[in-house]
């Protein structure tokens, strides 16, 4: 048995036999920065044409194929697709091994195939489609065919004689590539291209993000009249306490702005030194002697006058 890698090699060889001679036609206009082509390519106008039997690898960010009939080819990141056109240039076939093709054209009355390593799609027109096919990392191969779709698509596998169709608004997922395997609608199963991370670049004018307040409490949400108080406790304080660390000290510019300004004279004081306070005399103790008897006190004539005077 051939190795998987050859199987895709020689479907899209017998494939494209028909169109080796028609190689050239264009197919769409490449929309990417990082995606890289190998193959025929046309620079027209700043663009990139895809010619027939070209290769296209996209980056880390899926890559837009607009395709020159109409609707476009989304190629998810990390996905290498080979593309190729009929001779008249209506009839697609996309080949890749590993990744996600999400579709979304119209065809009228032509038919596209897309070749993975384990099956074959069919997508008959006429008809609308909206379809993602990928590869999972586990091997198993999942198809989501959503709403907007009104045409149905054939699956066949590669080694086998299996078919299974798919319908609008279809999802499953084919085991290890194999169509009796399958599983509908799978629980937490994506197909489709994965999201971008998005690089986020502050700017220095950006102000930072404001804290979410803190939900209420519990305890807060019944009325007062309500909860059940402690006589002896006077005193009850149930609040979310809230520290923002990213948030820096408040400008000094608007404390500035509201501090209070007086215009009155500045009046300068000139030191001055006092004098201690003077002491008081102190009076002279008189001591008596019980020996010696006390000398009464002499008066003078203005005494004498007076007491004769008024007394």
């Amino acid at each position: 048995m051939l190795p998987r890698t050859r199987q895709v090699l020689l479907t899209a060889a017998v494939a494209c036999a028909p169109v080796l001679a028609h190689a050239q036609l264009p197919i769409g206009e490449l929309y990417s920065t990082l995606a890289r082509v190998r193959g025929s390519v046309s620079l027209d106008g700043g663009g990139t044409t895809i010619l027939s039997g070209s290769s296209i690898e996209a980056g880390e960010q899926p890559a837009r194929l607009v395709l020159n009939r109409g609707g476009e080819l989304y190629i998810c990141q990390q996905t290498n697709v080979s593309v190729s056109a009929s001779a008249n240039g209506r009839d697609l076939m996309f080949s890749f091994g590993s990744g996600t093709l999400e579709s979304r054209y119209k065809i009228n009355a032509s038919s596209d195939v897309i070749v993975t390593p384990d099956l074959r799609f069919v997508i008959t027109g006429p008809g609308e489609f909206d379809l993602d096919i990928g590869i999972l990392p586990s091997g198993d191969t999942c198809v989501h065919s959503y709403g907007e779709s009104t045409g149905g698509v054939i699956v066949n596998e590669q080694m086998g004689d299996s078919t299974y169709q798919i319908k609008p608004s279809d999802f499953v997922v084919f085991r290890k590539g194999h169509i009796a395997d399958v599983d509908a609608n799978p629980i937490a199963t994506v197909c489709g291209c994965p999201h971008p991370k998005s690089i986020y670049v502050a700017h220095k004018s950006e102000a930072p993000a404001k804290p979410q307040p803190a939900p209420i409490p519990d305890s807060l949400k019944i009325p007062l009249a309500e909860r059940n108080m402690d006589p002896n406790q006077h005193v009850v304080v149930d609040a979310p306490f809230v520290f923002d660390a990213s948030a820096g000290p408040p400008p000094l510019t608007s404390r500035v702005m509201h501090l209070h300004v007086e215009s009155s004279p500045i009046i300068a004081l000139q030191p001055a030194v006092q004098p201690p306070p003077p002491k008081a005399k102190k009076a002279p103790k008189v001591v008596a002697n019980a020996d010696q008897p006390v000398k009464p006190q002499k008066k003078g004539f203005w005494h004498r006058l007076a007491r004769a005077l008024f007394e």
